[in-house]
């Protein structure tokens, strides 16, 4: 095999940063709807996979030492929508990634004999996997009118000041600090 900066996996890998890098930008935009669309804790995990999207990337970009290198790749050039269907757009995208896109680079990669690379998809997949769990999850208890009430009682906690309330729903705002229900999130189901 030649270079490492004429392999397929050099390419892949650069492609991989673009993406994430993507992801992270847009699950930013994501997170300022749902504060929008008065789903705070919904907010903040798309802010939090955003931080793992930049962690994604970052290891991407590890693997090259400067230098230029071309690239072709489709990447989504979506719009963002009601909290819902970011979510399911964003799900789609994760099963995207880890079941085609990174399962994809790493064949090539080991094939390329470049096995840290393979590996490094692999590990990532993990992640993305979960992301998509996560979204669905939440796309879901959309749905389904969910995302403040359980049957059965459950502890709650406002993600303000930290106030805990036991009971099948969300309060409608904050005693302590008179936040709305949006800022309560399920203390033991998420995440």
């Amino acid at each position: 095999m030649g270079s490492f900066r004429d392999s397929h996996t050099a390419r892949n890998l650069l492609i991989s940063f673009s993406a994430e890098s993507q992801a992270r930008t847009r699950y930013h935009f994501f997170a300022r709807r749902a504060e929008e669309d008065g789903y705070q804790e919904i907010a903040r995990i798309f802010d939090e996979t955003a931080a793992q999207e930049y962690e994604h990337a970052l290891r991407f970009f590890k693997f090259f030492n400067g230098g230029e290198l071309e690239i072709t790749w489709r990447f989504p050039a979506g719009v963002i929508e009601d909290t819902k269907a970011n979510l399911l757009s964003s799900a789609a995208l994760e099963r995207h990634v880890h079941e085609e896109m990174y399962s994809g680079f790493a064949r090539i990669a080991r094939e390329e004999n470049l096995i840290r690379a393979a590996d490094t998809f692999d590990a990532i997949s993990v992640a993305e996997r979960h992301h998509e769990t996560v979204f669905r999850t939440l796309a879901d208890e959309i749905e389904e009118n969910r995302v403040f009430s359980r049957t059965g009682e459950r502890l709650w906690k406002c993600l303000g000041c930290g106030y805990l309330h036991q009971g099948t729903e969300a309060p409608k705002k904050c005693p302590a600090c008179v936040r709305p229900q949006g800022y309560f999130a399920l203390l033991t189901e998420r995440r």
